[in-house]
């Protein structure tokens, strides 16, 4: 299914000067676990703290993402189908809409989280591709009788990422094809010799993103063409942009156990209420999850969680103490007084804070540090001292709101 391209070793990383992959030292002092940072593309291009700041004042960069697929869902049923698969409502998805979905197992533990865009006859999956043979593979299993077809496409992305690269910040796609497939919202001139098939707009925290798909025979050319516009930046940056946002890498910051309302990236903002039932005409939501749609593998668990409870566990932003000279391994414990309370995922050199990680966390201690810290024995993440970001405090201390499912059953009982 891979195709005839090497995945695992961008070809930018020969051809684009400086640039650094993570050498042995580097993975290990990152992480032990694979898929924790892309080893196939470059980590840095000579000064990856100078590339992450220069982006912060304004300066787009551009990311290599050859380890990213593209799968095409096509076919006159391929909305309604690929909506009863995934936590995203797409039934009604329109030309020119993009946003995420993910694929939950029956006891709604999350197996997949992708990119979706539309165009007036396809929808493109983005994925990485350490995941995409199984994507692909679970995707063509349910078929059936559907008239659907799955199919890897030859491209891969680049992406431009800054402060003010689109004037309409909202999620955006279109059919790349034509010569005018850049409409005038956007704040960036692409040069016209990139060999665009398809591109996006989306948020990564408070910075923008324009992912470019391009046919992966002329991926240095448009690289080369890109560079023009934006400076090349590498994957330490990018994934301190990424820990910011708090935007998992599934395996890594995840585990096997991880579900949707964990993640806070995954839920989305600004959702209340009790989830209801499907409303055909209403379109997708900006994050991974829609709480209103029509059945679904993992559903239970999701509408159980948001109606009746919180999640056992909440994604955070650590910082660590840099005088420790070293990063956390993926999948090391985080503790508090010698007890274990936590997991550790992805972490990264911030060229303003430091030392940052993602750490799956029980949600009753996080809770109990926005209350009350002194109760809590100082944390540490594979050894080295830790404290949660205070934005991830403030949000647990202000989450005390009933349930929608619990306030009903209340009601019923007669308590107010």
């Amino acid at each position: 299914m891979g195709g005839v391209f090497d995945l695992t070793h961008s070809p930018i990383v020969d051809h684009a000067p400086a640039a650094s992959p993570l050498t042995d030292s580097e993975a290990a002092e990152v992480s032990e676990a694979p898929e924790a940072q892309s080893s196939a593309t470059a980590w840095h291009y000579g000064n990856p703290l100078a590339e992450q700041s220069r982006v912060n004042d304004g300066k787009p960069g551009l990311v290599d993402f050859w380890d990213r697929v593209a799968i095409r869902v096509s076919g006159a049923e391929r909305r309604d189908w690929l909506n009863n698969l995934i936590s995203q409502k797409v039934n009604a998805i329109e030309p020119g809409q993009a946003t995420f979905g993910l694929i939950l197992d029956v006891k709604g533990h999350v197996e997949h989280f992708f990119g979706i865009l539309a165009t007036d006859d396809t929808l493109i999956l983005d994925t990485p591709a350490t995941h995409a043979d199984a994507l692909e593979d679970y995707l063509s299993k349910m078929v059936f009788w559907s008239q659907v077809s799955v199919e890897r496409l030859p491209w891969a992305r680049l992406t431009v990422i800054g402060t003010d690269l689109a004037a309409d910040s909202s999620l955006f796609t279109v059919d790349a094809t034509s010569s005018a497939a850049l409409p005038a919202q956007l704040n960036l001139d692409v040069p016209e010799d990139v060999d665009l098939q398809r591109w996006r707009t989306r948020t990564i925290g408070e910075l923008q993103a324009l992912d470019l798909w391009v046919p992966r025979e002329s991926f240095t050319r448009a690289w080369d063409e890109l560079t023009n516009v934006a400076q090349p930046t590498g994957r330490m940056a990018y994934d301190a942009f990424r820990v910011q946002a708090r935007l998992p890498i599934l395996g890594v910051d995840t585990d096997e156990r991880a579900i949707p309302h964990e993640i806070p990236a995954f839920i989305g903002k600004g959702i209340s209420g009790a989830t209801q039932l499907d409303d055909v005409s209403a379109g997708p939501t900006e994050a991974a999850v829609h709480l209103n749609k029509g059945c679904y593998r993992g559903q239970e668990t999701v509408s159980r969680v948001h109606n009746l409870g919180k999640s056992p566990r909440v994604l955070v932003m650590l910082h660590l103490d840099g005088s420790a000279n070293r990063l956390p391994e993926v999948g090391a414990e985080l503790t508090a007084g010698g007890r274990g309370i936590g997991q550790v995922g992805s972490s990264v050199h911030d060229c303003d804070y430091g030392p940052i990680a993602l750490a799956l966390v029980k949600r009753n201690v996080v809770e109990k540090v926005a209350s009350k810290n002194s109760d809590v024995p100082p944390l540490l993440a594979d050894g080295i001292d830790a404290s949660i970001d205070p934005s991830d405090l403030a949000n647990a201390a202000g989450d005390n709101s009933i349930r929608p499912g619990r306030a009903a059953i209340n009601r019923l009982r007669g308590k107010n």
